[in-house]
């Protein structure tokens, strides 16, 4: 439970923090490891713009491959900086992989 809140919390700052703030809620984050998949997953489908962004920045941090789902749903976002960060972030979690399995990686 404590694990929740603190994560909560973190998701708070992404959502209303500033730049610098927000920075440091996503490495908080990041450092819950797999604790913090499901917030953050649940976050890409915010309406607030700018926390599906962090969000998908912080997942890519995670480098966790049970992301992919949601940060490939998250490439036909509306927003460009929120398409730009999920494929980052799938770009960060193949290359944390070995690569995607194709004869190009």
């Amino acid at each position: 439970m404590k694990n929740n809140t603190a994560i909560s919390a973190h998701i708070r700052v992404l959502r209303d923090g500033e730049s610098a703030d927000r920075m440091a809620a996503a490495e908080a984050l990041a450092a819950f490891g797999p604790a913090a998949l499901p917030a953050l997953t649940e976050a890409l489908g915010d309406a607030d713009p700018r926390l599906r962004m962090w969000a998908a920045y912080t997942l890519g941090m995670l480098r966790d491959p049970r992301a992919i789902p949601a940060l490939t749903r998250a490439l036909d976002d509306g927003d460009p900086g929120v398409v730009k960060w999920a494929a980052a972030a799938l770009h960060r979690i193949r290359d944390a992989a070995g690569g995607c399995g194709c004869r190009f990686c």
